[in-house]
């Protein structure tokens, strides 16, 4: 009789440590014995030490990696640019892109150098609207650049506390045009 009283003890000690240490054991143990009741068994599911540690983990992986994300995809969308820069872009992929500073700089969170391709050659009129809104370095050679953050105003679309360096070269008569972003 004293051996019964104890079997129940040595399940519920095999719980909590099944709980502590590999969550899913619980489910499937407690499935097996019937020990506690439906509802507590996934609430001590979804709140295992197992389960809080992933989810952190996931957190963490993703509060790192997004401005990594946000630089590399954010500033060579089309409407993205087309609001920085004020002019209508033809349509266009992006070919190539680079990391050009290290992950950890002294200057910049992360900068990246991209190189796009229109999908088919642009037309005089986008050619006008470079003369109007970009800087002419050289004949054919179109350039603009933004820097706003730390009190300068950013472009529509843009976050103020951001603080970010943006530029584009264009060049008449060539599909592939050049964008670089960067965090600082």
């Amino acid at each position: 009789m004293e051996n019964k009283k104890q079997y129940p003890l040595i399940k519920a000690l095999a719980l909590v440590v099944s709980w502590l240490t590999l969550s899913p054991l619980l489910l499937i143990l407690d499935g097996r014995w019937k020990l506690l009741p439906k509802w507590l068994r996934i609430v001590l599911f979804v709140v295992s030490p197992l389960v809080l540690i992933a989810v952190a983990v996931l957190v963490l992986w993703g509060y790192i990696s997004y401005p990594e994300y946000y630089m590399k995809y954010h500033f060579v969308k089309r409407r993205v640019v087309e609001n920085i820069t004020g002019v209508r872009l033809p349509r266009y992929k992006v070919v190539d892109w680079r990391r050009t500073s290290p992950c950890f700089s002294r200057f910049y969170e992360g900068a990246y150098d991209f190189t796009l391709e229109f999908n088919k050659m642009p037309d005089d009129e986008f050619y006008k609207k470079l003369d109007e809104n970009f800087d002419c370095f050289e004949p054919g050679e179109y350039g603009f650049s933004a820097i706003w953050g730390n009190g300068l105003e950013a472009p529509k679309g843009e976050s103020d506390e951001d603080d970010i360096s943006f530029s584009i070269d264009i060049k008449r008569d060539s599909k592939t045009f050049h964008i670089r972003a960067a965090r600082w």
